[in-house]
């Protein structure tokens, strides 16, 4: 099978089990990209839909994990307009359980969808989660760079916080997170080696950001030359 998290592997043996001539007869490719926080995925995904759109006039449909944790406050009983207070009900829940349940259960809703519908999934395990079954880009920067990106950006609650401050709590939250999605999934963020690419995304400009990731598909999946 193709996912890289161990948690995932019957259940997706019983997604082939069970929808094996819907996955085999899927047209629409299954792109995920990953890293934390600041890394710069949302824009990674803007270039992905605008290749296919382009050069294969195929609409993907970008899905985040925001979209999963809304099905799942849904499914366990929250109102939709309560979703807020969901969010922060996992944060600050001393129920261990629950929260690491709402995090396997996002995964599963992201293998299951990326295997029956396609599409370009977007979050810090989705490399992990769709693993061989897609195409795997995984995004890092440095934790000085993600502070000056944020603390410039009017939209974000960090908007002119101090830099050396937002260095350490960017840093902390990192470890924090990343301790706790290892010992949960029994994966290591250290081992990259079978994603198709794991790019620094400091050091480019959008122009060659956008080429790096345009050279990937083209190779992964040549232009249709009847566009």
């Amino acid at each position: 099978m193709g996912t890289y998290i161990p948690l995932l592997r019957d259940y997706e043996l019983q997604l082939f089990k069970k929808f094996k001539p819907q996955i085999l007869s899927r047209k629409t490719p299954i792109i995920a990209i990953g890293g934390f926080s600041g890394t710069g995925k949302d824009t990674v995904a803007r270039f992905v839909h605008e290749f296919f759109l382009k050069q294969h006039a195929m609409d993907l449909k970008i899905t985040g994990a925001g979209e999963f944790v809304r099905k799942i406050a849904i499914e366990s009983g929250w109102e939709e307009k309560r979703l807020d207070e969901f969010m922060n009900h996992i944060k600050e829940t001393q129920d261990k359980q629950f929260a690491e349940k709402v995090d396997i259960e996002i995964e599963k809703h992201a293998l299951k969808t990326a295997l029956l519908e396609g599409g370009i999934f977007v979050g810090r395990m989705a490399p992990f989660a769709i693993g061989q079954n897609g195409l795997t880009i995984w995004l890092e920067v440095a934790a000085k760079v993600i502070a000056y990106r944020i603390s410039h950006d009017p939209t974000r609650a960090e908007f002119n916080m101090d830099q050396e401050e937002l260095v350490k709590r960017i840093k902390h939250r990192d470890k924090t997170d990343g301790t706790r999605l290892e010992r949960i999934y029994k994966i290591s963020f250290r081992d990259k080696k079978n994603f198709d690419l794991t790019l620094r995304n400091e050091g480019y400009s959008f122009l060659e950001l956008r080429k790096k990731i345009e050279d990937l598909l083209t190779i992964k999946f040549p232009p249709n030359p009847l566009i």
